[in-house]
Parts: C-alpha cells; structure tokens; sequence
C-alpha cells in the first residue's frame, strides 16, 4: 500500500527495523517475564510542500516472543509543520524535549516516558498531541506549547521484573490475642485516577532560548501534571485477620515548574547546567503522599581527550544531580520513586572512540541518596552502512533498601541490531 503513496506523492519513506534480545544472568522468580526476543519496525513517511509546510507520521510495529503483553502497533509521532516567515507552527502527536543536561533533565516535563523497562528508556519518550509554535527573533526563539489532554508515563506491570519487591507479610495487628505475629499480604493495584479531559487541565509550556555572551541560556515555564502517579495504600484485613489485601491507588496531581539552564565551552572544555523548581499542590506539607516543593539543579561537565591512548580519543561527561527542598520539611520518599532517584547522584560516561567503526562506551550512576549504583559498559560497532550493533551489560546495585539494589537480581547483557533506511 506505501508504495503507489511514496510514487504519487513524492512521500520519502524511512523508518529502522531493529531486533533485541535480553538475557538475564539469573532468574529467581519463574513467574515473571525473564528475558526478551523482539523485533521492531519503525516506518516513518515525510512530505514536503514547497518550504510552507511539510507533514510527519511514524508508525512502529512491535512483536516480542518473549512477552506478548509488549506486542504493539503504535502511531509514535504524526504531525503538520507550518513555516511562517519567523513562525514554525507545529500541530499533532509530537516529542516535546527540553534541557541540556545529559543525564536527567529537570526542565523536561511536557512529555511522558515508557518506564516499563528501566534501563531501557532510550527513545523511550511518548508522544504528545499539542500544539507548539516558535518564533524566531535574531539569535532568540521563543517556543510555546500547549496540549490539550495528558498522558502519563508507562510504569512497569505486576509481571514485569521491575515491579518493585514489596513484603508478602506483615505484622498481625491482632497478635498476639488472635491469630499467628504475621499474616500474608496481597496487593491490589487499582486503575489509575487521570486528570478529567477539561479545558482547566490542559497542560501548556513557555520556552525562551537565546545566545548571550558565548553562552546558550534558556529559561521556561511548566503548568500541568506530574506524569508518575501518587501511590496511596489501603489496608483492607480479611474478617479473620489471616490475610490482608493492600489496595494501591494511583492519582496524578498538578504541577509547575520555572526552569533555566546554560551551556557554553572553553577551549575543549564544555560546561553545562540546568535546574527546575517545582511548585507542587501541597504548598503546606500537610499531604505527605504528594512532593513538597523542590529545587532540582543538575551540573556537568564535558571534554575530549585526544590521542589518550595512541590514537584513540576518548569522550568524557561527568554531572551532578540534586534536589532541595524549599521549605525544607526532610520529606521522605519511596526507594522507587522514580521523581526522587537521583536527588543526591553523580552521573559518568566515558566514550572512547577505538576506530572509525567501533567506540566502547561506559556509563555509570551512583546514586549518594541511598548508596546505590548502576553501571551499563557496552561496545557500539557500525557494521554497514545504515546498520548498527549495540551490545551493552547492565549492572545494578547497592543495599536491598535501595532503588538500584532492590534491582540487582536484574543484571543482564543485552544485544540490539539495527537497520536505519
């Protein structure tokens, strides 16, 4: 059916196919997905109209052996570009992505993410059905969006092997007059509690980015929702007090944002930043299940060192994350919580560049908050033209009250081959 299309209408036609596989150095649990065997074509159609206007669809089509539930025919992106003299007006399904920092991006809040694997959000960020327009003058742009309906980020499912290891016992509120000290727990998750499809929860965001004394700045404003839901956990005992049922309710809250972030190099030096301070419903802290208002800043920076070793080039990134709280209450977060994970981190990677085809890569978090860890060496190697082969192991770890620790059952060696046309 592309064909005749891409003829008549002058349509290019690209897009990647791409298989991956997973395997995991142990499997301790039978009953969840261990591993994955999937194949992913992306077919992506562009048509330009003169230099007025120009349209984009992606469509992927994905099929995983391992896990059916992954098996997906998804519109990725699909969208009209208008050029308007000075204006570029932008209308559809659309990635919406913000900031300069390498690691996490405090400013980046408009788009959501499929978290379902967490160490695999690579062209992971979901698409958004806004309107976004930006207007260039001189060296300064500014960019507004403005989306009409939200959509929240992909958490793992209940048989995934990033769900989170939660207790199947807790303590007998009866003991010791009834019944034995601990009774098992089941947990039941209940549907998530989306924000209503009104005019007042549209999501909007204002961007100005210019050029000031060798320095690239931009600062922005974010008003919708947090994409990762509040959990809140009720306890419904059986009659009996011999099981317990944990009824986790996911509601999604409103949230704004004022960001900044700088970028600019010396010499071969490159120095970067970037920080958001969250305004968030609970202003009071009388909620203890929603964020107090927060300061995210992330700083880094980047060099490359030629001819390290012998001829070889390395890249290097090192960054900085962390969070305050204003005011500051000590709030406590869950270990898997993904908005809090890297408020106290230090983010690495290193990239040497072995020949034209090949370059070995490192990347690394330690995460000081609660001493966990994760590092991902890996090897990129561009067989062909158009066709590359990732092979990477993840290594997670730290104390099992940790994020990464809880996840260290997880170490696993991936390989991804992928064909760009």
């Amino acid at each position: 059916m592309l064909f005749p299309l891409v003829a008549l209408a002058q349509v290019h036609l690209g897009g990647f196919v791409e298989g991956d596989v997973i395997t995991y150095f142990e499997n301790p649990n039978p009953e969840v997905v261990n591993g994955r065997n999937q194949v992913i074509l992306q077919t992506e159609l562009r048509h330009e109209q003169g230099q007025r206007a120009a349209i984009f669809g992606a469509i992927e089509f994905r099929y995983d052996q391992a896990d059916l539930t992954r098996n997906r025919v998804y519109l990725d992106e699909a969208y009209i570009n208008l050029y308007l003299g000075a204006l570029d007006l932008r209308v559809g399904k659309q990635r919406i992505a913000w900031g300069r920092a390498d690691g996490f991006n405090p400013t980046d809040n408009l788009s959501a993410w499929d978290f379902s694997d967490l160490l695999d959000t690579e062209d992971e960020k979901l698409g958004l059905v806004a309107v976004s327009a930006t207007y260039y003058v001189g060296d300064w742009s500014l960019a507004a969006v403005l989306a009409p309906s939200f959509v929240p980020s992909v958490l793992p499912g209940q048989r995934s092997r990033w769900w989170p290891t939660l207790p199947m016992q807790i303590d007998n509120p009866a003991y010791p007059s009834s019944g034995p000290p601990l009774i098992p727990v089941t947990y039941t998750l209940s549907p998530p509690q989306l924000p209503d499809a009104r005019p007042q929860n549209a999501q909007y965001g204002i961007r100005l980015d210019g050029f000031v004394r060798g320095w690239d700045v931009s600062v922005s404003w974010f008003d919708g929702f947090d994409d990762l839901p509040t959990l809140r956990e009720f306890v419904v005992p059986d009659p009996s007090l011999t099981t317990v049922d944990i009824q986790i309710e996911q509601t999604y809250h409103r949230r704004r944002a004022v960001g900044m972030d700088a970028a600019t190099t010396v010499g071969a030096l490159g120095i970067h930043a970037e920080t958001a301070y969250f305004l968030t419903e609970d202003w009071e802290g009388t909620d203890p299940a929603v964020d107090d208002p927060y300061i995210h800043f992330v700083a880094g920076l980047d060099y490359t060192l030629n001819d390290l070793l012998a001829d070889h080039d390395v890249f290097l990134v090192l960054e900085w994350s962390q969070e305050v709280q204003i005011p500051d209450r000590q709030m406590s977060y869950r270990a898997t919580d993904l908005n809090h994970v890297f408020r106290k981190a230090l983010f690495g990677k290193a990239d040497l560049k072995w020949d034209t085809y090949k370059t070995l890569t490192l990347e690394g978090v330690y995460a000081h908050s609660d001493r966990s860890f994760y590092l991902q060496p890996g090897l990129d190697w561009s067989i062909a033209d158009g066709i590359v082969l990732r092979v990477g192991v993840d290594l997670p770890g730290g104390p099992a009250s940790s994020f990464f620790g809880g996840y260290k059952t997880n170490k696993r060696v991936q390989a991804r081959l992928k064909y760009s046309f």
